[in-house]
């Protein structure tokens, strides 16, 4: 599995875990935390756009290629 692929879902998995932690927090509080949320998806997001530089490099310098492998 290439490490893209296991980022990926390295960060989807801890997504659904942020979201069902906030519901929960949501439901006893009746409040969430807003700044921990806003910083949460920022890192996420800064995740996201690194992960497509380390994409574009490769494709740039001839290690990868402009579609996905079929194998």
């Amino acid at each position: 599995m290439k490490t893209s692929n296991i980022i990926l879902l390295a960060l989807g998995g801890f997504a659904l875990a942020f979201i069902t932690a906030m519901t929960i927090v949501f439901c006893v509080k009746g409040a969430v935390p807003d700044t921990l949320i806003q910083y949460t998806l920022g890192a996420g997001g800064l995740e996201a756009f690194l992960l497509a530089g380390i994409k574009v490099s490769a494709v740039l310098s001839g290690r990868g290629s402009s579609r996905e492998d079929t194998k």
